[in-house]
C-alpha cells in the first residue's frame, strides 16, 4: 500500500470542505469537515493540469486513455463507446493515500469505532445477512468517543490492547463560523439581502496534511517510466475544497510509518483508515455473490470473500454513519451524484478457517485500497489485525 512519495500540505488560511448536505437559511454551511480522499486527489491533479495546460501534450506524457490505432480519440470522434469519451484521462496514473494529521511529527489515525469492544456471537437476532458476530463494550455506561488516534494508540488497538480513557483531545484543528454574502456569478457583485453563514476548518499550529502519492506515466513511443513528482516543475501549492483554498506541498523524506500488526488467528479484522464506496451500501462487492463455485448452478453464499485466492467469510462489521459526498463534473458543467461511503474507523471481521488463509486475506486487503470505488484515490484503505478465537 505504501505509495512512493510522501509530503504535506500547509493551508495559508482556512479550509472549506463541505460534504453533500445542502446549505439552507439554517445551515451553518459544514465546511468544517477533514478532507476526503477524493478532495486531495483532485487537487492535485487540478495542479497537474494547471501546470501542464492541454490540449497539446507534454513530450514526457503517455498517450491517453482512449486511442484509436495509435491516434487521438479526438481524431476519431464516435469511434469509442466508453461513457467518459470526452475526458483526456491525463495523468490518470495518479494515486494518493490521506491524508492525515500530522502534528509535530506525530501522526494520527481516524479512531476505530470498535475501539473498548468484544466480538460476541449473536443469535437469535435481526443483523443483516451474512453477520453472525456483533460488536460489544467491554464496559458498562457511556464511553469517551475519540475521533483521531496518535500511531502509538493504533499500534496497541492492532494488538489488542485497550488504550486509556483520553483526558483530553489532540489539538488538531477548530471550527469556524463566518458569515458572507452571496456573488452574482454574471456580474461578481453583492446580492443584496442575500446572506448566508459557513464553517470552515483551521488547523493549529504545528499541524499539517500528510500523504503520500504517485503517478507515473509511460511516455509517448516507449522509454524511460516518467515520476511526475520528482520533476523539478511540478507544482508547489494546491488549491483544495471550496472557495479556492491554498496549501503549501512540501516534501517529506520518511514515508507514513503506519502501524503494521502480525496475523496470528484464523480471525482478521480489516479496520479502515479512509471511507470506502461499496456498491451493495455497507457490504463490499468483493463480499457478494460475484462467481460461480465449480457446480453447476451454485452460487457462493454472500458474504464469501471473492479476492482471487481468498477463502474466507465475513461474520461481523461495525459501521459508522455512511458519509454523504458529491463533487462538481467539470465536462458538464453539473455536480455528480451524490454518493454514500462508509466511514474511516469502520471495520470488518472475516473467518479465514485458518492463520495462514487469514494471512493471505491479510496480504489482498492491506496492499491496496479494496473500494468499490475510486480506489485509485485512496477510498477503501485498510490495516489488518487479529481477534482472539470467538467461541
Amino acid at each position: 500500500m505504501p505509495l512512493k512519495h510522501t509530503f504535506t500540505l500547509e493551508p495559508r488560511d482556512l479550509l472549506f470542505l463541505r460534504d453533500a448536505r445542502p446549505m439552507a437559511a439554517s445551515d451553518a454551511g459544514l465546511g468544517a469537515n477533514w478532507p476526503r480522499p477524493d478532495q486531495l486527489w483532485n487537487a492535485i491533479i487540478n495542479a497537474f493540469h494547471r501546470q501542464w495546460p492541454g490540449p497539446e501534450l507534454q513530450p514526457w506524457e503517455g498517450i491517453g486513455k482512449h486511442t484509436f490505432r495509435g491516434k487521438r480519440d479526438a481524431d476519431y470522434k464516435g469511434k469509442s463507446k466508453d461513457k467518459n469519451d470526452g475526458s483526456s484521462f491525463r495523468f490518470g496514473a495518479l494515486k494518493t493515500l490521506g491524508p492525515f494529521p500530522c502534528k509535530e511529527g506525530t501522526l494520527y489515525l481516524p479512531a476505530p469505532l470498535d475501539l473498548g469492544m468484544e466480538l460476541v456471537p449473536c443469535t437469535g437476532t435481526d443483523l443483516p445477512a451474512p453477520l453472525t458476530h456483533a460488536f460489544l463494550p467491554r464496559q458498562r455506561g457511556k464511553q469517551a468517543s475519540r475521533e483521531w488516534v496518535s500511531v502509538s494508540d493504533y499500534a496497541r488497538y492492532l494488538a489488542g490492547d485497550d488504550l486509556p480513557e483520553p483526558t483530553d483531545t489532540p489539538d488538531l484543528y477548530d471550527v469556524e463560523r463566518n458569515i458572507g454574502i452571496e456573488i452574482d456569478g454574471e456580474t461578481q457583485t453583492t446580492v443584496e439581502g442575500q446572506f448566508y453563514q459557513a464553517e470552515y476548518l483551521r488547523l493549529r499550529q504545528g499541524v499539517a496534511l500528510a500523504f503520500e502519492a504517485e503517478c507515473d506515466l509511460k511516455p509517448r513511443g516507449g522509454g524511460q517510466t516518467v515520476d511526475v513528482f520528482a520533476r523539478s516543475d511540478r507544482p508547489d501549492t494546491l488549491v483544495i475544497g471550496g472557495q479556492q483554498g491554498v496549501a503549501y506541498l512540501n516534501t517529506q523524506q520518511a514515508g507514513l510509518e503506519l502501524p503494521h500488526a502480525e496475523i496470528t488467528t484464523s480471525l482478521l479484522r480489516w479496520t479502515l483508515l479512509s471511507p470506502a464506496v461499496f456498491k451493495d451500501g455497507w457490504l463490499p462487492g468483493w463480499c457478494h455473490d460475484s462467481r460461480k463455485l465449480p457446480e453447476p448452478q451454485l452460487a457462493a453464499p454472500i458474504g464469501t470473500v471473492m479476492l482471487p485466492g481468498a477463502e474466507a467469510r465475513l461474520i461481523a462489521a461495525r459501521i459508522g454513519k455512511p458519509l454523504a459526498f458529491s463533487g462538481w463534473d467539470l465536462q458538464k458543467g453539473a455536480p455528480k451524484p451524490t454518493l454514500l461511503a462508509v466511514p474511516a474507523g469502520s471495520c470488518y471481521v472475516f473467518d479465514c478457517g485458518t492463520v495462514e488463509s487469514a494471512r493471505v486475506l491479510s496480504k489482498l486487503l492491506q496492499n491496496s485500497p479494496r473500494s468499490d470505488k475510486y480506489g485509485e484515490k485512496g477510498f477503501g484503505a485498510g490495516i489488518c489485525s487479529s481477534l482472539p478465537p470467538v467461541s
